[in-house]
């Protein structure tokens, strides 16, 4: 990794941006976008991850203009799980695994389908890492334990260094140090990096050293489908009294930082967003600048390991709360050392630098064979609280920069925290004209006692439907509560101050209330009877209102392609001759809420990622045509 002090490009968004702005600030030409489409994968762990390769499965095999449409999209946004495939697949390297390996192929007649297939992923897919044990979520806590009393991987990067080993190492994306620090960054290409990140352009280079590390590009190998703009979404806790909202930030291949300008200040108590700076040199210290550059000092580059990590931290509660469990009952610690010992050391063997393994295998043995109520102290461990296991990592404001003598990191969330859609993030550019929403969500539509409020103590008609927590904060509108003591009752707009009821979306809207009936009842329709009888895909032409928390203008109208991720019957139906693959998935259904995986539910088997990834590509190709549409406008 490289120290020292280094010199950054500033980009100031006050009066907006725009995918195409970024791309010609770069000496770029953006890539021929019709329709300026831009795709959200919304979060949700490895169900988001699985459903998300079914449907960018389904827009790389649907072709218009003579060209797969995933390589026509302009920009792709990413939250939580659905980072886990978004950023991957953005940067594959030409050594990884093909665009059809990694999303897994195509299947046309999925009713042909066999268990066999069912229960094999190629190599290099995307699924395969989620398939492993070792990404349960009781390993993942003995993991991150290692990985602390062994390898002393400090708290706030423990998150982080678990997804780099997991999700990125998979596809050659994570280069580590001894101390399992990342040491590699990324960019667009080989000009942005001449000319952004080690300054080779310039006479002499102003940051040299930089280019001793591994940089990492945007996919662009013979075979695969041009990459769209990326957009990680993750959080930054802003410190105000009483509450602690999030700060929305988004890493880019050009650019990271809070493009819109939230209220609040970060950990230095100095005002925060307006602007971003090169990718690379988040996570750093302000030292000065002139014009639109800077000079900053920094110990490490900023990594996909850190975006990727951000971008996801939530199930790191998960982990923590685990280990608290382990730490009041240390029998049942042991019983779980014992249980996964095998696993535990075929993780070490291809995950752990040669140098500490022998240390961490002894580790294992050591509590593995600690089982009896005289062998208690010996089970005992020391492990951070949860305030520590959140990351932290510097900011400055490219619109409020000030040098501070005795600086001090921000905490980050995971971007479902705050806006888990993906949404807000695409729509801070202002040159995207149409969204195709991906919410691969746990929760099925299903029917509410209550519904919109109508404002006279009463409920709109035909919205008594219970969705996804994301969806009506965009509307201006609380999510769904069920009445009861000390709850209203369906959706209630945030303008009614009464109580503070999930107050972090509270700055989330971007869509016109009087919309949110209609999407209500459009998706209730598209899904048919029991809201189970199709896939529930539903269009909305929609103004963007102007967000400032998120840096978005609004003062134009976009078109939203809502996927609702739920069960649909006219799929299973495609397996009424082929008895197998029915019980598989009338067992999916039964066991684990088939489509709708618990999102804590981190490890998933073979048979029910390609269950999952073939209903939500045929989801998509079902109805082409309404995506296809989207790719009819002009090319940039």
């Amino acid at each position: 990794m490289a120290a020292g002090s280094f010199t950054t490009d500033i980009t100031l968004t006050g009066s907006g941006l725009s995918v195409e702005r970024l791309y010609q600030a770069a000496g770029l030409t953006l890539p021929s976008t019709p329709g300026r489409v831009g795709v959200c994968l919304s979060g949700g762990g490895s169900r988001a991850l699985t459903a998300g390769m079914g449907q960018l499965r389904a827009l790389k095999q649907l072709t218009v203009n003579g060209a797969p449409v995933l390589g026509q999209v302009r920009a792709l946004s990413t939250v939580s799980g659905g980072s886990w495939l978004g950023v991957p697949f953005t940067f594959l390297p030409s050594t990884a695994a093909s665009d059809d390996a990694y999303l897994g192929p195509y299947v046309a007649e999925q009713s042909k389908l066999t268990p066999a297939e069912l229960a094999v992923l190629p190599a290099g897919n995307a699924g395969t890492p989620i398939t492993s044990d070792s990404f349960s979520v009781a390993m993942l806590a003995l993991e991150a334990l290692i990985l602390y009393e062994v390898l002393g991987v400090t708290p706030n990067m423990l998150w982080q260094t678990l997804i780099a080993l997991h999700i990125l190492a998979a596809h050659g994306l994570s280069s580590m140090s001894a101390k399992l620090m990342p040491d590699d960054t990324f960019t667009l290409n080989a000009a942005t990096q001449a000319a952004s990140v080690t300054n080779s352009a310039a006479n002499p280079p102003l940051n040299p050293t930089i280019a001793n590390e591994i940089i990492d590009h945007f996919a662009a190998a013979t075979g695969r489908v041009t990459r769209p703009y990326l957009i990680c979404n993750t959080a930054m806790f802003l410190d105000q009294t009483g509450v602690l909202p999030l700060a929305p930030v988004q890493t880019g291949g050009l650019i990271t930082g809070i493009l819109g300008a939230p209220s609040g200040v970060d950990g230095n108590g100095l005002p925060v967003g307006g602007g971003a700076v090169t990718s690379f040199a988040f996570n750093s210290l302000f030292a000065g600048a002139i014009a639109t550059t800077a000079t900053i000092a920094q110990t490490r580059q900023w990594s996909l390991t850190d975006a990727v990590g951000a971008s996801s931290a939530a199930i790191a509660y998960a982990l923590q709360n685990q280990i608290a469990i382990w730490e009041q009952n240390p029998l049942e610690f042991a019983a779980e050392i014992v249980e996964y010992f095998d696993e535990l050391l075929q993780w070490i063997r291809s995950h752990l630098p040669l140098q500490q393994q022998a240390e961490a295998r002894a580790m294992i043995q050591r509590y593995a064979t600690s089982t009896g109520p005289s062998d208690l102290s010996a089970l005992k461990f020391s492990f951070p609280n949860l305030q520590d296991l959140i990351p932290q990592y510097y900011y400055w404001s490219p619109s409020h920069q000030k040098v501070v003598q005795q600086p001090a990191p921000t905490r980050f969330a995971d971007g479902g925290s705050l806006e888990n859609t993906g949404i807000n993030g695409m729509l801070a550019y202002s040159d995207i004209d149409s969204v195709i929403s991906f919410v691969n969500t746990e929760a099925p539509i299903q029917s509410g006692d209550f519904g919109v409020s109508d404002g006279h103590g009463g409920f709109i008609p035909n919205t008594q439907i219970v969705i996804d927590e994301s969806i009506p904060p965009l509307f201006g509108y609380k999510p769904y509560e069920a009445g009861g003591l000390g709850q209203y009752q369906g959706y209630v707009p945030y303008a009614d101050t009464t109580n503070n009821d999930f107050s972090a979306y509270a700055q989330n809207q971007v869509f016109p209330s009087d919309q949110f009936p209609a999407l209500l009842q459009g998706l209730a329709a598209a899904a048919g009877a029991g809201f189970t009888r199709n896939s529930a895909i539903f269009t909305q032409s929609l103004s963007v209102m102007c967000n400032t928390w998120f840096g978005i203008t609004g003062g134009k109208t976009v078109k939203v392609v809502w996927c609702y991720l739920n069960f649909a019957q006219s799929w299973a139906d495609l397996f009424a001759n082929n008895p197998d693959v029915a019980a598989l998935v009338t067992a999916a259904r039964t066991s684990n809420n088939f489509p709708h995986y618990n999102t804590l539910d981190t490890s998933l088997t073979a048979t029910e990622v390609n269950l999952l990834s073939n209903y939500s590509c045929w989801a998509v190709t079902n109805q082409a045509a309404t995506f296809a549409d989207l790719f009819a406008g002009p090319g940039v």
